[in-house]
């Protein structure tokens, strides 16, 4: 009967972390909101700018105006930022979930409920 018992001690700690394992930890929902929401931002700043660059572009050919050469450097320049951005948005947001689900989200159920935690977690974070 001791045996059992010292044997259910000493198996205690490793059942408890295997289940602290399977459980969505807050810190990396925090993290994966914080950068999807930079990711939603940037995508809305995208489309304002480009938005206002076609409307911009609208006006000046009812006028039979074209853009001058400064002006589609600059639009070409904030494209080429805007494309920069996007893409190291991407990468870390990729590198983060990809480490994530390697590290602690192995199972399709694990990652739809740290998925349904993450997108909760967005409406909070993400304003």
């Amino acid at each position: 009967m001791q045996k059992k018992l010292l044997l259910s001690f000493a198996l205690l700690p490793l059942w408890l972390g295997g289940c602290q394992e399977n459980s969505i930890h807050e810190e990396d929902v925090k993290l994966m909101a914080r950068l999807q929401c930079e990711a939603r931002q940037l995508k809305e700043e995208r489309f304002d700018i480009a938005n206002k660059m076609r409307f911009r572009g609208d006006s000046l050919m009812k006028l039979n105006i074209s853009l001058t050469a400064t002006q589609r450097q600059q639009e070409d320049s904030i494209k080429q930022a805007l494309t920069l951005r996007t893409g190291e948005v991407a990468v870390r947001l990729m590198r983060t979930m990809d480490s994530l689900f390697d590290v602690h989200y192995q199972t399709a159920e694990l990652r739809q409920q740290f998925d349904a935690a993450v997108e909760k977690k967005l409406g909070e974070v993400c304003q």
